[in-house]
């Protein structure tokens, strides 16, 4: 279970004073703990990215190239190019070992019409898509019509049934790797699966001893609770205990109501798109956005999904123009990874729903969006680092109980008007960290995290704001803990720190 420190309150903000020391006793907390095989405070947000950040993304010599000219595609021209685009991937989906699906300089066209059930769609592992640039004199893929609800490229694979293969069969505690199970006959060593639960009685064990609101009615009843649905690959099988590559981010205490499973999780991987710069008709639409005005406003032009994909990438791209540029679903070890946000202002940017490990690094959102970079619904361990927003940008934490979550390094941004319908509220769970955040906001700000009278838009369960900074005066009710708030701490980034010491052993704030 969480330990608890002497500045961990509900309702007063612990300030630590400002002393010559910047590195935060968290960090020390996490060093030792590491070293002496207990849990610490911090959660380890080191496995996220690509290969949880073990690897290099790969390069793409070597690979059959699928040019999409041949297959049709015509840039700089008013044809569209939905079909010839699609023809290409399909012929490298065939080719063993997938491909290259290339695009030459130039501007290619999608969507001549407003139908949004049809889309450019990959279903198989091994397709990247390249273009030759994300600048001017690049390559361009522009959507015309405006298709409501209606990604124009999809990564997802063709079926994805989920089937349970045991039950846990013993408690285990946050930030460890074993799980006991019923039998392990199913299982396999290297098999990805999914931890799933779902009730009333783990939700409210999980959140005491906070008041959980009666508006928040997705938590409650038969059908109802936060849900787990946590990503891990196995990695040993010894007897009926199993142990996963990747930490478990909640204190997993078996109840009564509902079984603790795990299921199958079926993805296609190493799929990516880099150098293309996504363009959108949302830039003639006659008005200027307005949050939730409508469907046009919130979901009309919406460049990319990936659904369902493991050790997979979007690199050295931008996205102009859109009211939604990148929407991730059950993410297994994603990077974005310099990737521009920019034009005309609209919905969402870069949004991770029910996945473990996406990492987001290096992006800049310019305020291009209403919802900067974020995450909701149940995903975990998302790491948003090393990324710029704009003044009273808000991060997006979209409702759902998302838990483990880390923004890390972060130029910019608010926590206000996060997004989400009351009763799928709180927006965030346990374990949200705040680290050398610079919030930037035209007018002071007063956050109360957890309000039981008035319906606030940032209901979050006891954050960790660290070396937490801002431009205007900001204060808080009802966090975790605050340690050295108006101070730069070290680490800087915090993911850097903790994937340092994972994969060499060295403590990077010494």
């Amino acid at each position: 279970m969480m330990r608890i420190l002497s500045c961990l309150i509900l309702s007063v903000v612990c300030f630590m004073p400002a002393i010559a020391q910047k590195v935060t006793p968290l960090w020390q907390d996490f060093i030792t703990a590491k070293a002496q095989g207990k849990t610490p405070i911090l959660p380890d947000f080191s496995y996220a990215g690509y290969h949880f950040s073990e690897s290099e993304i790969p390069s793409l010599s070597g690979k059959k190239v699928f040019n999409v000219v041949d297959f049709g595609a015509k840039p700089n021209d008013d044809v569209y190019d939905d079909d010839a685009i699609q023809k290409t991937i399909d012929a490298a989906e065939k080719n063993v070992g997938g491909g290259v699906v290339f695009f030459p300089a130039g501007k290619f066209l999608l969507a001549k019409d407003n139908d949004s059930t049809r889309q450019v769609r990959i279903s198989k592992s091994n397709i990247v898509l390249k273009g030759s640039g994300s600048g001017l004199g690049g390559t361009e893929i522009y959507q015309d019509k405006m298709r409501i609800n209606g990604r124009q490229i999809l990564f997802k694979p063709a079926g994805n049934a989920q089937n349970r293969l045991t039950t846990i069969t013993k408690n285990a505690e946050r930030e460890s790797f074993w799980l006991e199970v019923e039998n392990t006959a199913q299982l396999k060593i290297g098999m990805d699966v999914v931890l799933k639960h779902r009730s009333e009685e783990f939700t409210r064990l999980y959140f005491s001893p906070l008041v959980l609101k009666s508006q928040w009615t997705r938590l409650f009843g038969k059908d109802g609770g936060m849900l787990i649905n946590e990503i891990h690959t196995i990695e040993k099988i010894e007897g009926n205990r199993v142990k996963f590559k990747n930490p478990i981010h909640f204190d997993l205490i078996l109840v009564k109501s509902a079984a603790f499973e795990l299921l199958n999780y079926n993805s296609i991987e190493e799929c990516g798109i880099e150098d293309v710069r996504f363009t959108s008709n949302w830039k003639t639409y006659p008005e200027a956005f307005v949050h939730h005005k409508n469907a046009i406003h919130d979901y009309a032009y919406e460049a990319v999904g990936m659904e369902y994909v493991k050790n997979s990438w979007v690199r050295n791209c931008e996205f102009q123009d859109w009211n939604e540029g990148l929407f991730i679903r059950s993410g297994y070890q994603v990077s974005v990874l310099n990737v521009n946000f920019t034009g005309k202002k609209g919905h969402a940017s870069v949004h991770a729903r029910t996945g473990y490990g996406v990492l987001i690094k290096n992006c800049n959102f310019n305020d291009a969006q209403h919802h900067g970079a974020g995450t909701g619904y149940s995903a975990v361990n998302t790491v948003i680092t090393q990324c710029t927003l704009g003044t009273d940008q808000n991060i997006d934490i979209h409702s759902g109980q998302p838990f483990a979550t880390l923004y890390d390094d972060i130029q910019g941004g608010v926590f206000y008007n996060l997004g989400g319908p009351e009763p799928g509220h709180p927006h965030h769970a346990k374990y949200l960290v705040l680290w050398n955040f610079r919030h930037q906001s035209a007018k002071e700000q007063h956050y109360n995290f957890w309000d039981l009278v008035r319906r606030r838009n940032y209901s979050i369960a006891l954050p960790f704001l660290v070396g937490f900074q801002s431009n205007q005066k900001v204060t808080f009710e009802n966090v975790g803990i605050n340690e050295f708030q108006g101070h730069e701490v070290l680490p800087r980034s915090l993911f850097e720190a903790q994937l340092q010491l994972r994969l060499t052993g060295k403590n990077i704030a010494e």
